[in-house]
């Protein structure tokens, strides 16, 4: 009759909304009882709730079971289930916060680096590691407060897969950019990591006499091929390449 059609049509509709809702919170933690909002989801599937099966178990048979869940418990689920992924796809505020500091931090550094490098103030901020120590303890509170979190910084299985010569790192590491932690983490790394290079080609250039302002901007765009070109420079004006200070240190030592 039409009331059995409505109830049927109902929990048909329920039962997509809940594959929806697993399917997005398994891309973002391999376990969903882990994670305090996901309110009692297991015990939705106690023995008096669901059938038992065993590993034969076919998916039609466990789509079933899963439908014929009451009205109530479905719904339950799918809220919980859309919870879970809902928090698993945005940062908490401090992390939000840290991941705009991490870009506008270092990026009045950078100008001082290009347009002033002779400056008493520029001398006087990068003479020392204050700046990068700054960029540095910036980026460890980011990861310090992303393992705090229900899905830490990104699963460690995915990270794995970035990793695995037989895979597809590529794609693992795309896949990875859906965390939004992982993605602050990696983002301020970058950043920091990229200053400190830009510090050491203005110290390069200022010690041995080297414009440095062109290779310090394209190392702060983006990143390695900025120290190339100061290499390029060095090489061009006849300074050569700096020579490491592995020399200096062992005739101190001796």
């Amino acid at each position: 009759n039409n009331q059995d059609y409505i109830v049927t049509m109902t929990r048909t509709s329920r039962l997509i909304l809940l594959l929806a809702a697993a399917t997005g919170a398994a891309a973002f933690s391999p376990s969903l009882s882990a994670h305090p909002s996901r309110i009692s989801t297991t015990s939705l599937f106690k023995p008096s709730s669901l059938p038992q099966h065993n590993h034969s178990t076919n998916s039609q048979t466990k789509l079933s079971a899963i439908s014929s869940l009451p009205f109530e418990d479905l719904t339950t689920l799918t809220t919980a289930l859309s919870t879970t992924a809902s928090s698993l796809t945005t940062s908490p505020p401090s992390i939000q916060t840290a991941f705009t500091l991490a870009t506008f931090l270092p990026q009045p550094l950078w100008l001082l680096l290009i347009l002033l490098p002779k400056s008493p103030l520029t001398k006087s901020l990068f003479s020392t590691y204050t700046p990068i120590t700054i960029c540095s303890l910036l980026h460890l509170f980011i990861v310090l407060t992303s393992i705090t979190q229900p899905s830490g910084t990104a699963p460690l299985a995915e990270f794995a897969d970035v990793f695995d010569p037989s895979g597809n790192p590529q794609n693992a590491m795309m896949g990875m950019m859906k965390y939004p932690n992982f993605v602050t983490e990696e983002w301020s790394h970058v950043l920091t990591w990229d200053l400190f290079v830009g510090r050491w080609i203005w110290l390069d250039g200022l010690k041995r006499g080297i414009f440095t302002a062109h290779s310090v901007l394209l190392c702060n765009l983006i990143g390695p091929p900025g120290l190339l070109l100061h290499f390029a420079t060095c090489l061009v004006t006849g300074k050569g390449l700096a020579v490491d200070d592995v020399a200096e240190a062992e005739g101190e030592e001796g």
